[in-house]
């Protein structure tokens, strides 16, 4: 018995064989390649340039009822109105004290500096988040 050659053009057009030079799983790779590298240059540039940067820079016990906390704050657009919601925690890290404090309209950079009232000695302070409004 003989065995069919695949080179044989009478037996690829009986039989609906088709030569390619590339495979076809290739043209859906480099489909998926481009939309997924697309989309984390996206998510990449989007997530490590936030609209509001806020970073910690320090804190300190005033006493058992208050505690002073050191923040700046980066805002891309000065004409968004933005609060920060800082928060004091005791030694158990539960919230003890909390407040909002709004950023002047227009600031583009700034530090501040502000004492968090609280109701127990506190041991650390936190920036919880900072919204546009």
């Amino acid at each position: 018995m003989t065995e069919p050659f695949e080179n044989d053009p009478y037996l690829q057009s009986r039989y609906g064989i088709k030569t390619s030079r590339s495979p076809k799983w290739l043209v859906s790779a480099i489909i998926f390649a481009v939309i997924g590298g697309g989309w984390l240059l996206w998510t990449a540039n989007h997530f490590a340039n936030p609209e509001i940067r806020s970073t910690l820079i320090s804190f300190k016990e005033i006493d058992a009822k208050s505690i002073e906390i050191r923040y700046s704050v980066e805002i891309k657009s000065p004409t968004t109105k933005v609060t920060c919601r800082l928060s004091a925690r005791d030694f158990g890290l539960n919230i003890v004290g909390q407040i909002d404090d709004p950023i002047p309209l227009g600031t583009r950079s700034t530090t501040r500096i502000i004492q968090i009232p609280t109701r127990l000695a506190a041991v650390n302070a936190k920036i919880e988040s900072c919204t546009s409004n």
